[in-house]
């Protein structure tokens, strides 16, 4: 038992007579005549006439797949055209998957374009090909049917020849690198409509997401309200608290405020705590010694509120003000 009969009991088959003709997918009609302009070699014109002269040599027909002008496709060398307005690239991956089941093309040329190479290799993947992109020139290996891509590496500091072996071999082509190809008005050819298959829907709703966005740690806070026990009472720590709130800061406090009861240990700000970097720090009722302030110093702006003049928050605050927080706060929660 050699390897196609092996291959053969297990519902496979690479007998090279079952890949046949070079087909040309042209990504980005506009008109085919602009081949001999600023299209270049680059659209379905040079794509065509590079393929015409390959399929010369293997007796093989052109297909063109595409919605360029028909007439000037079989102009340019296509045996056969088959009008397809082609879109997204799952639309097209889909449609020319279904299609390629069925005729199994030997050569598939695409238009080097972020498109074209993101269709090539979706398709070689979906089909078991093999690909080459971005290709400056082509050439074939008579004997052995293998394409051969001309392709730069290194950012273009060298140039490879990679061969593919597997079939269908998909190439895509630079813009640009092909020569203008010759335009024979006199040719025939058929012209074959194709059905684009159903798009493939590779969204699929899952139902209704339980979804809580994740808090942000104190540490990476951009605003923060903080209490102290200096001139606070119950009252005054729930308008903090408040305050907080409409300014989307979070709420913490000192070893004092801990101490008291009105935050948890993970809300104590300083070095004894939590060390924070916010845009904004509102300190109120927080003496503010050399173990708070080394803890708050990557602070963009302080607004301290303290009763006594003389604490040291003051030295270091970019807002002072002076009095007692449970009459302060609930003004500036009015002013809010």
């Amino acid at each position: 038992m050699d390897l196609n009969d092996l291959q053969a009991l297990m519902g496979e088959s690479i007998d090279a007579e079952d890949y046949r003709d070079l087909w040309v997918i042209d990504l980005n009609p506009p008109p085919l005549a602009g081949a001999s302009t600023d299209r270049g070699g680059a659209g379905g014109g040079g794509l065509i006439g590079e393929g015409r002269r390959l399929a010369d040599s293997l007796g093989a027909y052109v297909h063109y797949v595409g919605n360029g002008d028909s007439d000037e496709a079989i102009a340019f060398g296509a045996d056969r055209v088959h009008p397809l307005a082609l879109h997204s690239g799952d639309e097209i991956v889909s449609a020319l998957a279904a299609l390629f089941e069925t005729h199994k093309p030997e050569f598939v040329f695409m238009p080097a374009t972020p498109l074209g190479d993101e269709v090539a290799g979706r398709l070689a993947y979906r089909l078991g090909g093999g690909v080459v992109q971005d290709c400056v020139a082509l050439r074939l290996d008579e004997s052995t049917r293998e394409l051969v891509g001309v392709h730069p590496v290194y950012d273009g500091a060298y140039y490879l020849d990679t061969a593919i072996t597997k079939k269908p071999a998909i190439v895509t082509v630079r813009p640009g690198a092909l020569a203008a190809p010759y335009r024979d008005s006199g040719r025939t050819g058929e012209i074959e409509p194709l059905e684009a298959a159903p798009t493939e829907n590779r969204v699929r709703a899952l139902g209704e997401a339980n979804y809580a966005k994740e808090a942000v740690p104190l540490r990476k806070a951009s605003k923060v309200v903080a209490v102290g026990r200096w001139g606070n009472d119950e009252g005054s720590i729930q308008i903090a608290k408040q305050i907080a709130e409409k300014i989307g800061a979070h709420f913490a406090g000192d070893r004092s405020a801990f101490d008291s009861g009105w935050i948890a240990r993970e809300q104590i700000v300083g070095v004894v705590g939590t060390e924070i970097a916010p845009d904004v720090y509102i300190a109120a009722g927080i003496w503010g010694d050399t173990l708070h302030r080394a803890g708050v110093e990557g602070a963009k702006h302080v607004i301290a509120i303290h009763p006594k003049p003389d604490a040291p928050i003051f030295k270091y605050a970019d807002v002072c003000i002076v009095g007692q927080p449970k009459d302060v706060l609930p003004i500036l929660l009015a002013l809010l």
